[in-house]
């Protein structure tokens, strides 16, 4: 009997790599889309595509099957009021969500991360909407060449998707480059 389960969950397995079921072909070359007007752009595994519907980022796209999508808001720093510091914008949005959610609670701990061109904070909730719980990664990039300009990041993923496909979301964050 074990054998026979076995061998079933074997061939469902296979079935569903082979017949793309899975939401994200790891390893592959993947495509870059930019935001509106075009200054940035963040690179996505093959089989995301672009929302091109009206929506209200500067950038949507959704994976494969839509189980996990990546939200950018452009920003730049002369338009913000004077009190307003990108941390303090990166606060609104989280706040904002937390509005719309039940049950919203920190997930993951802040994490910040360097690199030559940019600084990314990240920090991940979990919230129910409606009859669903979902992941929110949300991380602030900014561009220490291009120090005007500045993303917020929202990154939604249902649960079961997150511990195998974090790494995904965390490379486009980390794909961010302004292009002059």
């Amino acid at each position: 009997m074990r054998k026979k389960i076995f061998t079933a969950v074997t061939v469902i397995f296979i079935i569903a790599v082979n017949g793309g079921m899975l939401d994200v072909t790891h390893g592959d070359q993947g495509q870059s889309f930019s935001t509106v007007n075009g200054p940035v752009e963040l690179r996505f595994p093959a089989g995301w595509f672009k929302n091109e519907k009206d929506n209200p980022y500067d950038l949507q796209c959704f994976s494969k099957l839509q189980r996990m999508n990546t939200g950018v808001f452009l920003f730049s720093k002369v338009d913000l009021a004077e009190e307003f510091t990108p941390e303090k914008l990166f606060q609104l949005q989280i706040e904002d969500l937390k509005s719309k959610r039940k049950n919203f609670a920190v997930l993951e701990n802040k994490q910040i991360i360097r690199t030559d061109q940019k600084k990314l904070t990240s920090i991940v909730y979990s919230g129910e909407k409606g009859v669903s719980r979902y992941y929110y990664r949300f991380t602030l990039v900014e561009f220490l060449k291009n120090p005007e300009l500045f993303l917020v990041v929202l990154q939604v993923s249902i649960p079961s998707y997150w511990k195998l496909h974090k790494p995904i979301l965390e490379e486009i964050t980390l794909s961010a480059r302004t292009k002059h």
